[in-house]
């Protein structure tokens, strides 16, 4: 059996109660291997050929926006997404949605990794840092203007966490779409507003700023409307927390998984 393989058979465990009957039920070796092989030819070319992003969203996540359960990602295969890139796969019958959306999920969990600190330690910074609740949700605590870090242990390996830590602006765009995580600057004859996009259309533009505040503006009456791309709101904590510090608290996101 494959790493690929062993992992895609831990995750079914982790991810469903033994009660529960999976659409995966039943899938062998050979199953996700194809699951691979469809994925390779017909989503690559949009989410990157390990799932990673790019023109299309990055599926390497434990929990997909468009996609709450096994069912509904099956499902979201054959018929897509309505108003976005994503089409329908109709070439591919039933039995090859299950597969791919098996290899899908296999994405979303990373393999342990040995920590380099202590995550105990690590958990005491990350609250008295001031700035991680501030801006991240964790098991329903905090604000939500950054990634949620319930479980990215699963999806951020050491190296994603140490860079994101040191260089935000850099890890960011290598791994996530400018649309989630794009920084705008607005300017209106009241005042300015610097923070996340939140929805833009035509007339309007929402932005979240640092305090989780939502602001909505009529294009019209702004005098400045920036966007910021390879740009992060967060700090860049390499300059700010001593070595043994950053090393306990990447330890602390490692061990934030789902299931443990």
């Amino acid at each position: 059996m494959t790493i690929r393989a062993a992992c895609f058979v831990v995750l079914m465990f982790i991810l469903s109660p033994a009660w529960a009957q999976s659409p995966f039920d039943g899938l062998t070796e050979g199953d996700l291997a194809d699951g691979e092989r469809l994925f390779r030819v017909h989503c690559a070319r949009c989410h990157g050929i390990d799932g990673a992003g790019g023109e299309g969203s990055n599926l390497v996540r434990s929990k997909l926006k468009h996609a709450a359960d096994d069912e509904a990602l099956i499902a979201l295969l054959g018929d897509g997404i309505p108003g976005t890139g994503m089409p329908g796969m109709w070439t591919l019958d039933e039995n090859q949605r299950t597969r791919v959306a098996a290899y899908v999920r296999t994405l979303g969990r990373l393999e342990a990794e040995e920590m380099p600190g202590d995550p105990l330690r690590g958990a005491t910074i990350y609250q008295s840092s001031g700035g991680c609740p501030a801006c991240h949700i964790l098991e329903g605590h905090g604000t939500g203007i950054g990634p949620e870090l319930t479980d990215v242990g699963d999806r951020r390996g050491l190296e994603y966490l140490r860079r994101s830590m040191v260089e935000p602006a850099a890890a960011q765009s290598q791994t996530m779409g400018y649309q989630d995580y794009l920084t705008v600057r607005v300017r209106t004859a009241d005042g300015s507003v610097e923070g996340l996009r939140v929805n833009e259309d035509a007339f309007t533009v929402q932005v979240r700023d640092i305090g989780g505040v939502v602001h909505s503006f009529r294009k019209d009456d702004l005098t400045e409307f920036e966007k910021v791309f390879a740009h992060s709101l967060m700090p860049e904590y390499g300059t700010v927390l001593a070595a043994n510090d950053m090393d306990d608290l990447i330890s602390y996101l490692m061990s934030l998984r789902s299931g443990e």
